[in-house]
């Protein structure tokens, strides 16, 4: 890979927060403390507060007042994790760009590593699961997720990688500018393109609260991630359809030379009708549901909502020679598609 300079004008790092207030205070400590050293001009940290309920955005407005490089934005619902990455990439203003979960399962001193990667030609560094402290179904239903969405995808997605990971403006650039709503954010990084490279790291357990990634969450972004870079479900329909019809005429053609070969032993009764109804009225029912999942997913991006609305953003202004207000609060709508 051929080195090519790396412009250090500043790092934004864009970290999603949901009910993370027991992790923020050691996020605090160990953020700032893992990136002051890599050379960059300027340093912003994005927490998107994606609907917290608990104390987590009164523990972002005191992270703010300490600190101008901090700034809170709160979205005005739970709009889920990609949304509220979406929305901290629309804002960020970095020369190079960094992603990371604010529940430190990511660990932040292995951004270093990320830019490290960037350092020597990378335009994206995505980090690798070496290790997941997750329990065993956990780790068995991720390891799964990721074969199978890598074997039916379009594009070559990486194993083992999530949101972690620091790119160059352009990237960053190339998927603001993609116009979809329902984001899954590791498919479009790698649809970009660019030059990527995988840096493993040992992901830690969670450094406090529960997981927010529900059963039903997960599910959600399988769906998200199949039904965005592949058009498998619609051919499998179609390759069942044709196996189906041509097995249902010689089933027909059968009976028929049978009625007339063997008369008397011909089968009578409704069993095999009724069987059979019921048969082909469940994979029907599967097939409009996969068109359905194609149809749903086309009309939410015809109708050009926003994928998240901002509450507020909380920013120290910059006034006085870089002299700040600590805790300036401006409100502004998403106007932007992230």
């Amino acid at each position: 890979m051929s080195r090519r300079e790396l412009d250090r004008a500043m790092l934004s790092v864009v970290v999603p927060v949901y009910d993370e207030e027991e992790a923020l205070p050691e996020l605090e400590k160990r953020l700032a403390g893992a990136v002051e050293g890599l050379g960059f001009d300027r340093l912003e940290f994005l927490l998107v507060s994606d609907g917290s309920r608990d104390g987590s955005e009164e523990i972002i407005r005191a992270m703010v007042a300490r600190d101008p490089r901090y700034k809170g934005v709160f979205l005005s619902r739970n709009f889920g994790h990609q949304a509220a990455i979406g929305t901290g990439l629309g804002m960020a203003r970095g020369s190079v760009v960094a992603i990371i979960d604010g529940d430190l399962q990511d660990p932040p001193e292995a951004i270093a590593a990320l830019i490290e990667t960037l350092d020597r030609g990378a335009d994206v560094a995505y980090g690798v699961r070496t290790r997941r402290k997750e329990s065993l179904p956990a780790r068995m239903a991720y390891a799964s997720f990721y074969r199978v969405l890598r074997a039916v995808s379009a594009i070559e997605i990486p194993l083992d990688s999530g949101d972690f990971c620091c790119m160059r403006r352009p990237v960053v650039d190339a998927m603001l500018a993609l116009p979809e709503q329902r984001r899954f954010l590791r498919g479009l990084r790698a649809w970009v393109g660019f030059r990527q490279v995988g840096v493993p790291y040992e992901r830690a357990a969670r450094h406090a609260g529960a997981p927010k990634y529900t059963l039903r969450k997960l599910v959600a972004l399988a769906y998200d991630g199949l039904f965005s870079f592949s058009s498998l479900p619609i051919r499998v329909m179609q390759l069942a359809g044709f196996v189906l019809s041509a097995l249902a005429i010689g089933i027909a053609i059968f009976y028929i030379i049978w009625s007339f070969l063997a008369p008397e032993r011909f089968p009578s009764g409704f069993a095999s009708l009724i069987v059979s109804i019921w048969f082909f009225a469940g994979v029907q029912l599967l097939c409009l549901g996969i068109v359905g999942e194609y149809v749903v997913r086309t009309c939410d991006e015809s109708r050009g909502r926003p994928q998240a609305i901002i509450r507020e953003v909380v920013a120290q202004s910059v006034e006085r020679g870089g002299e700040g207000e600590p805790g300036r609060i401006e409100s502004a709508r998403m106007d932007h598609h992230a």
